[in-house]
């Protein structure tokens, strides 16, 4: 015996007569013997007792060989005697007979199905097995029960059983040699099982709504209301120590009537519980009780307190049985230690499957106990410090076992650990503010995780690290990664905890090491943790670019360009730590900001030109100070090159300083047409043209300068439109002949200092010029600038453009004349034709839509003659 589930209590002892069957309802029990006699008890609920109430002698002539009662409306008694079926009215302790079942003469056996439901469409039913054919009733109401049909079987049914918890429309039938299932609705009639020639009695069982147990020799096999096997592997079959002549089902357990008594099973593992030992038991009966009955004696089946049931079964580990009992406590008693009891079942059901290295299922347990995150940890070795396993505590179980994990066990185990630890973190994270000690388990869950990924799942483990909230033990986690070698992942761990020192350090060494692994070799981890801090580390991100800068020049402009994420930083300090470094690397990154990013600050702009004339200048010194090398072909020579850059920013940009620019250039430096364009900028066109016209001596450049000055106002104009600005537009082209034609002396525009030759009278040039823009000229002022000894045939293409513009205006205003004559013509004739039409209004003209008087009102005239008010109009 595994556990005392019941106990037997005799009830009656050698009695005089001889029991042929039993039945039980309510707080009654009926006993009908051999003779006749029918028995009626009274069970008293609180005590093992049953008193005689009456004694019915004369009940029947024959022997009363089955009883049964149907309690679903007025209480009635079904008795099958004298090969018949009676029923009987029950009040009290009196009993009636009502009426015999004339259709059940021969009748063998009989079963009573009674409806769960409590609805009007409850009902019960009754089949009676008469010769080789079922006859079946149903009780709609109270009464005596109605006839439904008759179906004919191919041999005399031995035992039946109805299917389903409410009005059911199935039946599993025993005959010899097999099981059978009948459809009720259509009659059909297939075989569920067949049984072995040894087998002398069919015995079934309803367990549930969908449930049926039928025995085939030692065997009980469940099946469906549809008569298949069951499919759940929990209850597929039940093995019996012999042939079972009779079932009783009390939930969890399943009763077989043996020859030595009676064998208690569970229903869904098959285990072993218990063996009363009863002699030639023959009868069962079960309602609130359970009664059993050989021909002479009976007894009462009684469970023992379900809490008692609990504790014996957690003592011999069947915890499934425990905390299905443990359910049953609250459902019938609504028991407050419910809760506790259930800890304690999962607690040490989790420890027990842990130790059978069933691993998965023991950290499903831990999840529903109380047990600490950390003692589950310390079930595994080396999982724990040291000085944290010394303070867990654990059931003597555990303490007593010597479990070994080989490779595959140790697998699964870690598997298992994982899928725990990441519940556990998650119900941490959304409890924290209620949990005791939730950093330090956290950081222990985390350390824990970060081990077993290292083990079973090393992709995870940048995951882990990655997470913004991870607690893992930094020293701890150090010493595990260097184990393993993963020092990308001890990198990560550096970063996650904001050590970057510490991980630049290590990303240095590994980068600049010749010896160093494939994985971190060279400059490319250290560029991309560089690019991910962002200004407020810009210290750090100077400090460790500079060994990338001075070893890898090819590469290091990614650390401060190759992102989104680094245009925040400081433009400047980042020029000017790059421009400490290698100033070629630092024009690139100003060319990146101000042509890629699109950055025109004046610091910047003024940061780059200043750059790209300190190399103009040094490659000047470099190679003699001679005006020789500034050579006007900017495309030779690496000065061209430089100048050309130069040149293309001076233009380009808008909001450099020009006076810092020129504060850099010396007198003697020959950088003419930077100077030109410095002049402009600083709105003295009169040295800029000077530099244009004489000194660089190029007209082109001179005439473009002039129609962006005289742009630069054209917009002026548009946005402040004054008499001041249209006469400065004009007047710059007249600057630019008057600078060819009377040049100033070096000292009246303040260019005494510069080493530049004095300027000379270039006619032609000028008379270029008033060819080309004469369209931007006041003709009559250009013509008084040009010397008096001027021929007419040094400005006769000038003139001839002048007369054909002219000419070419005076046709093109011509033609706009006659045409707006033409349409004035066209809008006068259109009036005459409209005003020809004479409408008089009469003083009983009347409105079309209100049959009023027009009078002086306001009205509407329709070309079909029609007058309307105004106001009716729109009507």
């Amino acid at each position: 015996m595994i556990v005392e589930a019941f106990t037997a209590i005799e009830l009656l002892g050698d009695l005089p007569v001889i029991i042929e069957s039993i039945c039980t309802f309510h707080d009654k029990l009926l006993v009908g013997t051999r003779k006749g006699t029918l028995l009626f008890y009274s069970i008293e609920p609180q005590s093992d007792k049953i008193n005689l109430i009456k004694t019915l002698k004369f009940f029947s002539k024959k022997p009363i060989y089955q009883l049964g009662a149907m309690t679903k409306f007025d209480l009635q008694l079904v008795c099958l005697t004298d090969s018949i079926i009676s029923i009987h009215s029950v009040k009290n302790s009196d009993i009636t007979i009502k009426a015999n079942l004339s259709k059940t003469r021969g009748a063998t056996s009989f079963v009573i199905h009674q409806s769960t439901a409590s609805d009007e469409q409850a009902s019960a039913q009754l089949a009676v097995a008469v010769k080789r054919k079922i006859v079946l009733f149903r009780w709609l109401k109270q009464g005596l029960p109605e006839e439904l049909k008759e179906i004919s079987l191919y041999d005399v049914p031995k035992s039946m059983v109805f299917c389903g918890s409410r009005y059911s429309h199935s039946m599993v039938v025993g005959m010899k040699g097999k099981y059978c299932h009948i459809d009720l609705r259509s009659n059909a009639v297939n075989e569920v099982l067949a049984t072995s020639g040894k087998q002398m009695e069919s015995t079934m069982l309803w367990i549930d709504s969908d449930r049926v147990a039928i025995c085939k020799d030692d065997w009980s096999i469940l099946v469906g209301d549809d008569g298949r096997p069951c499919k759940n592997d929990d209850y597929r079959s039940i093995k019996w120590s012999d042939n079972p002549i009779g079932m009783l089902y009390w939930n969890p357990y399943i009763i077989a009537v043996i020859n030595k008594g009676l064998e208690i099973r569970t229903i869904q593992y098959n285990d072993a519980i218990q063996v009363l030992e009863m002699p030639r038991v023959r009868f069962v009966a079960q309602d609130k009780s359970l009664f059993v009955a050989s021909t002479s004696h009976l007894w009462c089946i009684n469970p023992k307190d379900l809490v008692f049931q609990v504790e014996r079964l957690i003592d011999v580990k069947l915890f499934d049985l425990a905390e299905k009992i443990n359910k049953m406590t609250i459902e019938s008693s609504n028991d407050a230690n419910y809760a506790a009891r259930l800890r304690k079942i999962n607690t040490q059901y989790a420890y027990h499957e842990f130790l059978n290295k069933k691993f998965a299922s023991a950290m499903d347990r831990f999840q529903k106990t109380d047990v600490s995150v950390i003692n589950v940890i310390g079930l595994f070795p080396d999982m724990l410090p040291k000085r944290h396993q010394e303070k867990q505590e654990y059931p003597e179980c555990v303490k007593e076992s010597n479990i070994f994990l080989n490779a595959k066990d140790q697998e699964a185990g870690i598997e298992a650990l994982i899928t725990y630890l990441v519940s556990q973190r998650y119900y941490l994270n959304k409890n924290e503010k209620k949990l005791k000690d939730a950093k330090l388990t956290k950081t222990i869950i985390d350390t824990t995780l970060l081990k077993c990924y290292l083990q079973n799942r090393p992709s995870m483990v940048a995951s882990l690290l990655r997470l913004k909230d991870n607690e893992c033990h930094i020293p701890e986690c150090e010493k595990f990664l260097k184990r393993h070698k993963r020092v990308s992942d001890i990198i990560l761990l550096y970063k996650s905890k904001d050590l970057h020192e510490k991980a630049l350090n290590t990303l240095r060494t590994f980068g600049s090491s010749p010896n160093s692994t494939q994985e971190l070799s060279g400059p490319d981890h250290t560029i991309k943790y560089l690019m991910e801090l962002g200004p407020d580390h810009f210290e750090l991100i100077k400090t460790y670019s500079k060994w990338v800068i001075e070893r890898h020049p090819d590469k290091c402009l990614d650390i401060f360009t190759g992102d989104e994420a680094v245009r925040v930083l400081p433009h400047i300090e980042v020029y000017e730590h790059i421009k400490s470094l290698n100033p070629d690397i630092a024009f690139k990154y100003m060319e990146q900001i101000i042509d890629i990013w699109g950055i025109d600050s004046p610091e910047v702009e003024e940061s780059l030109i200043q750059l790209l004339l300190e190399k103009v200048i040094h490659e000047w010194t470099v190679n003699g100070g001679n005006s020789s090398t500034l050579s006007s072909d900017l495309s030779s020579g690496k000065i061209g090159e430089l100048r050309s850059r130069l040149l293309h920013y001076l233009e380009r940009l808008k909001k450099y300083d020009a006076d810092k620019i020129l504060k850099m250039i010396t007198y003697d430096m020959p950088l003419y047409e930077e100077l030109a364009i410095l002049f402009g900028r600083q709105v003295q066109e009169s040295k800029a043209l000077f530099f244009y016209c004489h000194v660089i001596r190029d007209q082109n450049k001179a005439e473009k300068f002039a129609e962006k000055y005289e742009e630069k106002y054209r917009l002026q104009e548009k946005e402040q439109p004054d008499k001041r600005t249209k006469t400065y537009k004009k007047d710059i082209f007249l600057q630019l002949l008057d600078m060819y034609i009377n040049p100033p002396p070096k000292n009246k525009i303040n260019l005494d200092n510069f080493k530049i030759a004095e300027a000379e009278p270039n006619l032609a040039a000028a008379r270029n010029v008033l060819t080309r823009q004469y369209k931007y000229i006041d003709i009559i002022k250009a013509l008084q600038m040009l010397p008096s000894n001027t021929k007419l045939s040094e400005v006769e293409d000038f003139m001839c453009q002048i007369i054909k513009d002219k000419t070419k205006q005076r046709r093109k205003n011509q033609i706009f004349k006659s045409l707006h004559q033409a349409d004035h013509l066209q809008v006068k004739s259109r009036k005459i034709f409209y005003q020809r039409d004479k409408l008089i209004i009469a003083g009983d003209d009347v409105c079309f839509m209100c049959n009023k008087r027009v009078g002086d009102c306001a009205f509407a005239y329709y070309p079909d003659h029609r007058i309307v008010h105004y106001g009716c109009m729109n009507k």
